[in-house]
């Protein structure tokens, strides 16, 4: 429904890579993954959401030709007052790689839920990343699950362009064998009176490496500004390793910010509470690892993103013995 929302390709719309993608390139002046998106783009859609909607999107990338890389550029349009919720889920299978980006620009009193759920098989590698525009009284709420056997780089990034603005990038990430999980978030305060979160989780085991940098930048304009990072991660083996590296550049004097960050293995103190009442090892480190997200996943108001979560999770603690 056209009244609702309009699709281009960018194959189809000749202007759109002038108009719309090249405007952000500064931002990345130095980001190798993302001028090589640039150099070799192959694909890419325009969406906007008109004035005044609600809609759910459903968006599923799945390569399906062996051998090949997509080099994507989307541009997501939520223009004023629109509720838009995005379920956008990546499970490529084979051989392949994905180095995809997202434009995201979020009109006044626009509210947007963005969801990430990563699949993909081992041989299936990918890099995201994505750029979010916040306006006046306007909802920006990102949730990262990557659940994937693949090695992952999500780097997201969001600019708040107006005052009473909220954005929140969350993630879950599960990592074991050889994977390599790259995660980086970064949260622009350019207007006072906003708030920000940014909360990483990681399980890992195995041989798997995983790092986090978070960074929020204050402009000295920007005071009442509110802003908090968390990161943590637990390490069910002496092999696994995640590096923690959370920033604040504030330049104004009237704000809240706080950075947490903490990293080590199962804590033998709950772990022996847990079966000190009956049950198994197997069994208290599963119990321990759904609550270590719990406060992540409760925050999840759709509920078939949280019954992906469930299926997939179990999925990788069985394949993981744990």
């Amino acid at each position: 429904n056209k009244s609702k929302v309009i699709i281009n390709n960018i194959k189809n719309k000749n202007n759109l890579i002038h108009d719309k993608f090249l405007t952000y390139q500064n931002y990345f002046n130095h980001d190798l993954i993302l001028n090589l998106n640039s150099l070799f783009l192959n694909s890419g859609y325009e969406i906007t959401v008109t004035e005044n909607q609600q809609l759910t999107i459903y968006i599923l990338n799945n390569t399906k030709e062996k051998n090949s890389t997509i080099f994507q550029k989307n541009f997501i349009h939520c223009m004023k007052n629109s509720k838009v919720r995005i379920i956008e889920e990546y499970s490529s299978q084979i051989l392949s790689n994905t180095n995809l980006v997202n434009f995201l620009n979020i009109d006044e009193e626009a509210h947007l839920n963005h969801y990430l759920i990563q699949r993909n098989a081992k041989k299936s590698s990918l890099q995201l990343t994505s750029y979010a525009n916040c306006k006046k009284n306007s909802q920006y709420k990102q949730s990262t699950i990557n659940i994937a056997n693949s090695s992952i780089r999500n780097h997201h990034y969001a600019n708040l362009l107006g005052e009473n603005v909220f954005a929140d990038l969350d993630g879950i990430f599960f990592s074991s064998t050889d994977q390599i999980v790259d995660n980086k978030t970064h949260i622009n305060h350019n207007f006072p009176n906003s708030e920000s979160n940014q909360c990483y989780k990681g399980i890992l085991t195995g041989n798997a490496r995983a790092s986090y940098l978070s960074k929020t930048f204050v402009d000295k304009i920007a005071q009442k500004t509110e802003a908090y990072q968390l990161s943590k991660g637990i390490l069910l083996s002496d092999e696994s390793s995640f590096y923690s590296k959370p920033e604040l550049k504030i330049f104004a004097d009237d704000v809240k910010c706080s950075h947490g960050s903490t990293i080590g293995p199962i804590d033998q103190d709950l772990l022996f509470y847990l079966r000190s009442r009956g049950l198994s090892k197997k069994q208290s480190i599963s119990l321990l690892i759904k609550s270590f997200f719990n406060n992540i996943i409760s925050n999840y108001n759709q509920k078939n993103v949280l019954e992906k979560f469930n299926y997939y999770s179990n999925i990788w603690l069985k394949q993981n013995n744990i």
